[in-house]
């Protein structure tokens, strides 16, 4: 199983769209850092102006945690986006090329192989989100300084600069079992479809059908929310509160962690069953 996981992350590593997904993350945080430099105070006051009359603001608001969470505001949508570039290929890319049948044919177990998989796909978003993080918080850090964080959630939150950085770390934490789901869902799909684009695509429809019923409910579909996965990954900036609601956040990672069973063990089902010859 170890040399069978090892191929795969070889494998995973000699993609060009591997290092194209981390490319295009850079540029991503490269833009925003970059708006957020020439505009981001002109922004920011625009905002607070209507409160600038209750409150007396000092110090430095627009600083490298007000970028860092802008940013997780901005990309937690455009992640799982950059992600199933390389997730949705994994299984559906041996069928493209052929290569699926000698794979079945060997000594491994259809469960060894298909782990093997799934295991290369948290790998991958493990890595990624580290390397997003870092680039989220290090250079933002350096280039617009430290200092408390000021966020229009539920309110007007102010997180202590003591507390900021547990608080991204925490966020990170959720978002990545937020994108190991979205990338058991594109896995899921690549099973499936055994068509690399048919899996990406169906994959992107799931998160864009989720999240339009998530944002633009209007109240119609309020009800629905607690099944959308999305509205579970989103549930993340509960956590910039002053007070976090602990239990709810657990919940919605209960939630998150019942759809990668459910939709792993779907896949499971169905690759056995599978005939060699399809």
């Amino acid at each position: 199983m170890k040399q069978l996981l090892l191929i795969e992350l070889y494998k995973l590593v000699r993609q060009p769209r591997t290092w194209l997904t981390f490319g295009l993350i850079t540029l991503l945080l490269f833009l925003i850092n970059l708006g957020m430099a020439l505009d981001g105070r002109i922004m920011f006051d625009m905002i607070l102006q209507p409160m600038s009359e209750q409150f007396f603001i000092s110090g430095n608001l627009v600083n490298g945690h007000l970028i860092s969470y802008m940013a997780l505001n901005m990309l937690w949508v455009h992640i799982p986006i950059i992600l199933v570039i390389v997730t949705g290929d994994l299984v559906s890319g041996e069928f493209e090329a052929g290569t699926i049948r000698l794979m079945l044919c060997s000594t491994w177990k259809r469960w060894q192989w298909l782990s093997a998989k799934i295991i290369t796909a948290y790998i991958f978003v493990m890595v990624f989100m580290v390397f997003s993080g870092l680039l989220m918080v290090l250079p933002a850090r350096f280039i617009f300084g430290t200092g408390d964080l000021i966020v229009l959630n539920d309110g007007i939150q102010i997180i202590e600069e003591k507390e900021v950085f547990g608080r991204f770390v925490q966020a990170m934490l959720f978002g990545t079992l937020g994108m190991f789901t979205f990338a058991t869902i594109s896995v899921f799909f690549s099973v499936i479809l055994r068509n690399s684009l048919a899996a990406i695509l169906a994959s992107l429809g799931v998160l864009i059908v989720s999240t339009l019923v998530q944002t633009f409910g209007m109240g119609i579909f309020e009800s629905w929310q607690p099944l959308l996965f999305t509205w579970h990954m989103a549930q993340w900036q509960r956590i910039f509160v002053a007070q976090p609601d602990v239990s709810s956040i657990l919940q919605s990672a209960a939630v998150l962690v019942l759809h990668i069973a459910v939709l792993t063990g779907v896949a499971f089902y169905r690759f056995n069953r599978m005939k060699i010859t399809e």
